[in-house]
């Protein structure tokens, strides 16, 4: 059947979990490198098994005839696939845009006798689940993370780090951000990636989804690129400055460490498409601050914060003019941005790139429906907060 189980993605990835046989009949569909391997199984389970598995990508909208090897993987050469198998059950995923890897188990009982070997208790920490069903899950996502990168030499323990995961006992699904640290020739840089889970049954599914990274944003004086974990450093001083994070709600970073987890467990690149983008001087090659998109239930919101040393200078409306260009590229279709009155820096950026403002409401009032903290609320006693809204298409 196809169903899609996982909380992101539906639009990009689509996921085929126990579909009926088909039999031989699938074989009309197959590759010649697949009629080439399939001639040299022998058993006939692995026969059944090597049918049923190309009936789940079928089901999954891979075109079989597509199918070609890297070494053993079976793999495309116009999108991405990965097989998962297990006693009683098989899965596939099928993309055309994002690397894909996926997992199918039932219960194993030996996961807590070999946990020390794949995971550590900082990342079970994570995981606010059953033990058991934690220990499932981390091992399956990191064979899906093993399979997406697709070149061995992996240990699950040091290579693969799930930095960050939420689960939902009521959907029985979870979803969080991992990075495989392996690198190799064709990889040579780390991977950031979106991983999902589900319960199906008496199934475990777990699939790790890779999207190549935005290509660099230029503007004149401006280049926008996604935050690396060097950034770390320049992150915690740009927080760490009152002036800058004054409007912001933010307290703060406590250390170096605490902006680089915040990097590592960021979501919003693999998960939407785009982020907030560290900008860089093309002057001096340094990072001068932060300007991007970030989707939040109320709407996509353009946002930015640079170092004081940059203030009155254009920079903010000139990544802010870069950034709704590359909205439109994204195919958006609207953004909103807001700011408080005494901030009119921010806010005359937001009417610079063409924002119409459509609401003020007094900070206590808009506080009644969303979570600031005492202290700002004090502190923005008697503002205004202004909201705005830029129809892109």
């Amino acid at each position: 059947m196809l169903i899609y189980p996982f909380k992101y993605l539906e639009d990009s990835v689509q996921v085929s979990f126990n579909p009926d046989s088909q039999g031989e009949t699938i074989m009309d569909q197959f590759s010649v490198a697949d009629h080439q391997r399939f001639a040299e199984l022998k058993s006939e389970p692995k026969k059944q098994e090597f049918l049923w598995s190309r009936a789940a990508l079928h089901c999954a909208g891979t075109d079989l005839k597509h199918i070609e090897y890297q070494g053993k993987k079976p793999v495309l050469n116009n999108g991405h696939i990965s097989l998962s198998h297990c006693k009683k059950g098989v899965a596939a995923v099928f993309s055309e845009e994002l690397e894909v890897g996926i997992d199918i188990e039932t219960k194993r009982e030996n996961l807590k006798r070999i946990a020390q070997k794949f995971t550590t208790e900082e990342e079970l920490a994570r995981f606010d689940c059953e033990p058991h069903t934690a220990l499932q899950f981390v091992w399956g996502i990191k064979e899906s993370l093993f399979k997406l990168y697709g070149y061995g030499s992996v240990d699950f323990k040091e290579h693969l780090e799930i930095t960050a995961f939420e689960w939902d006992p009521q959907k029985r699904q979870g979803w969080g951000i991992a990075w495989i640290g392996q690198t190799c020739e064709e990889r040579p840089q780390p991977l950031q990636c979106l991983v999902q889970t589900a319960l199906v049954g008496e199934h475990y599914l777990c699939m790790a989804t890779h999207r190549i990274p935005t290509v660099p944003i230029e503007s004149e004086r401006t280049v926008l690129r996604e935050w690396v974990p060097n950034d770390a450093p320049w992150l915690y001083q740009l927080n760490m400055n009152p002036q800058v994070v004054r409007y912001t709600g933010d307290a703060g970073f406590t250390s170096t460490q605490s902006a680089l987890n915040l990097i590592k467990s960021y979501p919003n690149y693999q998960r939407d498409g785009y982020g907030r983008w560290m900008v860089i001087d093309k002057s001096t090659d340094h990072p001068i601050g932060w300007c991007g998109l970030k989707n939040n239930p109320w709407g996509i919101d353009l946002g930015f914060r640079f170092f004081e040393a940059v203030w009155g200078k254009g920079i903010a409306t000139e990544c802010a003019l870069a950034t709704v260009e590359k909205a439109k590229a994204l195919g958006l279709r609207d953004l909103i941005g807001r700011a408080l009155s005494e901030n009119v820096g921010s806010w005359k950026v937001l009417e610079k790139v063409g924002m119409q403002r459509y609401e003020s409401l007094p900070i206590e009032d808009f506080a009644q429906n969303y979570n600031i903290a005492e202290k700002d609320l004090d502190s923005w006693k008697g503002l205004m907060l202004y909201i705005y809204k830029l129809e892109l298409s």
